[in-house]
């Protein structure tokens, strides 16, 4: 009998969408990510991390049916409820080529 800790580890990594709250693995979900320096004055740019390795702490959200950007509505339910300054625990402007790839 498999323990649900060995069970969980066979999945693979367990992140939450920051706009819906879904749980799912990290191959189902697009990272956000603020890299720069750590100035709690000024905003720090959230860009879109494709391959998940830009440095930091990272936001996570559904993937649409193309694979390469979030989800329409778990962005703006994200950007509704300030997720991404919490998630990121940052001040956060979106780039401008994140808000377009969702297509509004």
């Amino acid at each position: 009998m498999t323990s649900r800790r060995t069970a969980d580890r066979a999945v693979g990594p367990r992140r939450t969408c920051v706009g819906c709250g879904r749980e799912a693995g990290k191959a189902e979900l697009v990272r956000i990510a603020a890299p720069g320096a750590h100035d709690a004055a000024a905003p720090r740019i959230a860009v879109l991390d494709r391959d998940g390795r830009l440095g930091g702490r990272g936001a996570y959200l559904c993937r649409s049916a193309e694979h390469e950007r979030p989800q329409a509505d778990c962005f703006d339910a994200a950007v509704r409820r300030g997720a991404f300054a919490r998630a990121l625990r940052a001040r956060v402007t979106l780039d401008l080529k994140l808000v377009e790839s969702i297509g509004r």
